[in-house]
């Protein structure tokens, strides 16, 4: 006996044989919700995103993540994956509860959309461990802005009264990289699965260029290569390249009009 897709039970003898003999009954074909993986992830993503609580998955997620084909099924699995304990509670994500009795536990769903389940649950925590991350991020970066933009009230006061400083500029500048910064991680959290890219992911693209749009008009200078006081070596080779190129001598423009 298997679960159909509107909930009802229903007996077939491939599948009978399969579970009896799964070598022999094994079906090579491609699995249709194969295709589906990355938008239906995109998809579930930005359901949670939009919900109260990002981090627990409530009972329509397995239907926008495609796992099931309805919202009633999706109701079931959410109250079998918290009978099990898969889910907590909270609705957080633990897949160290899946054991051995994992296709008795959600035996209304078949083999392959368990499978499907499974993929889903290890992926959202995965999505789960990244998104604290960026939030951690950028409650770090809101305290140090609080307290640049502290220090640029008070360089704005002494400018007033005719009081200069000479890190007063500096200031000024190092909130702008720390506001850059903090929208660089919302603009991650904001992105779909299928919108990433490795290099931004990994934090190993240039943030400087990015800051300036790419620009190559952009003049280098002294304070903009420096992010939180530190300054990455990628950074040190994009500004000799530029200096390079300034310092390129390419002869004489060329004669358009006759010499005299």
């Amino acid at each position: 006996m298997y679960r159909k897709r509107n909930g009802s039970l229903g007996f077939s003898f491939t599948r009978f044989a399969h579970a009896a003999v799964p070598n022999f009954f094994a079906d090579e074909s491609p699995v249709r919700t194969a295709n589906l993986i990355s938008y239906r992830r995109d998809m579930c993503y930005m359901h949670q995103i939009a919900s109260p609580d990002p981090y627990a998955l409530d009972e329509r997620s397995f239907y926008v993540a495609g796992v099931v084909d309805s919202e009633s099924v999706s109701r079931k699995v959410h109250r079998a994956l918290k009978k099990c304990s898969i889910l907590g509670d909270d609705g957080i994500v633990d897949t160290h509860k899946i054991g051995p009795r994992f296709p008795h536990q959600l035996a209304l769903l078949n083999i392959p959309r368990q499978k499907d389940l499974v993929g889903m649950l290890f992926w959202w925590e995965e999505e789960c461990q990244r998104l604290r991350k960026l939030n951690a991020e950028e409650e770090e970066l809101d305290e140090l802005i609080a307290h640049a933009e502290v220090r640029v009230t008070v360089a704005t006061e002494g400018a007033a009264r005719g009081e200069l400083r000479e890190d007063d500029h500096g200031a000024k500048l190092a909130l702008d990289e720390l506001k850059f910064a903090r929208e660089r991680v919302r603009m991650k959290k904001r992105q779909r699965p299928s919108q990433r890219r490795v290099d931004v992911e990994e934090d190993k693209d240039d943030i400087v260029m990015a800051f300036h749009g790419r620009s190559k008009s952009v003049p280098n200078m002294p304070g903009q290569l420096r992010v939180s006081g530190t300054t990455s070596a990628g950074n040190d080779d994009n500004r000799n390249g530029v200096e390079e190129a300034h310092a390129e001598d390419h002869g004489p423009p060329p004669g358009y009009l006759p010499r005299t």
